[in-house]
């Protein structure tokens, strides 16, 4: 299954709620406000950083720039990717799961 989250982890609590239920072999896809997930110090950062090895863990390139986030930046084991490798992703998993 392949979760994407959209909403930023500052004002909504749908991160921490996909976060409980993520489990191995699953993704977990952070597009638009979410990213901000990424944040070095933040709260989110540190939870995302604790996920199951067998988590994968993506981030959308584009959203990643338009917020001003340094690609160099991001934490081990995440992915950057862009619009084509989304649509592969949401084609790969078995199931995808809008939050």
């Amino acid at each position: 299954m392949l979760h994407i989250v959209r909403h930023s982890p500052h004002n909504e609590p749908r991160l921490s709620s996909c976060l409980q239920v993520l489990v191995d072999d699953q993704g977990l896809l952070l597009i638009e406000d979410a990213v901000y997930a990424l944040l070095p110090g933040s709260e989110a950062r540190q939870q995302l950083s604790q996920l199951a090895p067998g988590i994968q863990l993506f981030a959308l390139e584009p959203d990643l720039l338009a917020r001003g986030l340094a690609l160099d930046d991001l934490p081990a084991g995440v992915c950057s990717i862009d619009y084509q490798r989304m649509v592969d992703l949401c084609v790969s998993y078995d199931k995808v799961v809008s939050w």
